[in-house]
């Protein structure tokens, strides 16, 4: 998943030239931190409507902002290290599947997706905000 944010270039070219690269760099991770934060609750909340166990909620994790590939990113996803290793199982729940002939439509199907197209536009404001909240 990923979220494309138009117009934010100009704000941080502006912002870049008062403050400097590594400030830039700074206040883009920690606004990008937040958003990912706020993605990660709306997720939690969204995979808990088909909770059984909680493996599932408890082991969403948010990385850390990174450059890569001169954009930053973070990644929102689940942890493999938990015992129940989730990341394995969720896209059976988010896709379905077909066992013997039949398919199966989970009650979590599609709930993932439904997440991140609901958080996309708060996510983009936050961010916004967060930036401007830092200069």
């Amino acid at each position: 998943m990923s979220v494309n944010i138009r117009g934010m270039d100009e704000v941080l070219a502006k912002m870049e030239s008062k403050l400097g690269s590594r400030a830039v760099a700074k206040y883009s991770n920690e606004a990008l931190n937040i958003a990912g934060r706020y993605m990660a609750a709306n997720l939690k909340s969204a995979v808990g409507s088909y909770r059984d166990t909680g493996a599932t909620v408890n082991e969403v994790t948010v990385g850390k902002a990174r450059l890569k590939g001169g954009v930053r990113t973070i990644k929102v996803g689940w942890d493999g290290g938990g015992s129940k290793q989730r990341y394995r199982l969720v896209h059976l729940n988010e896709f379905g599947y077909t066992r013997f002939g039949r398919t199966y439509g989970p009650r979590g199907m599609g709930k993932v997706q439904n997440a991140y197209d609901s958080s996309r536009e708060p996510m983009k404001a936050l961010e916004k905000h967060e930036l401007e909240k830092l200069l």
